[in-house]
């Protein structure tokens, strides 16, 4: 797996190939950000933004996001294993700096959504079934 655009560029992130995590495909970020950039429904910019991705697994698409210059990036994933992978990738790549990290079940009253976020990413496990909740905190 590697970093598709921005100053990470062709850089590598190792990823677990595993049940508990399905990392998104190159093809799937492309059209996520090509979206963003190009919308004239959007206003918000990458650049400079503060990110939270739920559910980050190792962290794909706020890794793309630091690389392609946002101010900051809060991950939150449950899985130990996962989260010591993204750490990995995170120090790898010298942006861990740039990233917080919780390892932890996203609930509706975690710690994080408390802070107010330019940009969230969600994508839950498709067995998750407590995501309306979630995306109900976020509002």
């Amino acid at each position: 797996m590697r970093i598709i655009s921005g100053k990470l560029k062709g850089r590598q992130i190792q990823f677990l190939k595993s049940k508990i995590t399905r990392p998104l495909k190159d093809v799937v970020k492309e059209n996520i950000f090509n979206i963003l950039k190009h919308s004239n429904q959007i206003e918000i910019q990458i650049k400079k933004a503060k990110i939270l991705d739920l559910y980050s697994g190792i962290g794909s698409f706020g890794i793309e996001c630091i690389s392609r210059g946002a101010k900051n990036v809060t991950f939150v994933e449950k899985e130990q294993k996962i989260i010591n992978l993204l750490k990995e990738n995170l120090i790898n790549l010298s942006i861990a700096n740039q990233a917080k990290v919780f390892n932890q079940e996203i609930k509706s009253n975690n710690v994080f959504f408390k802070t107010k976020y330019d940009i969230f990413f969600f994508d839950p496990p498709f067995k998750e079934n407590d995501f309306i909740k979630v995306l109900q905190k976020l509002n």
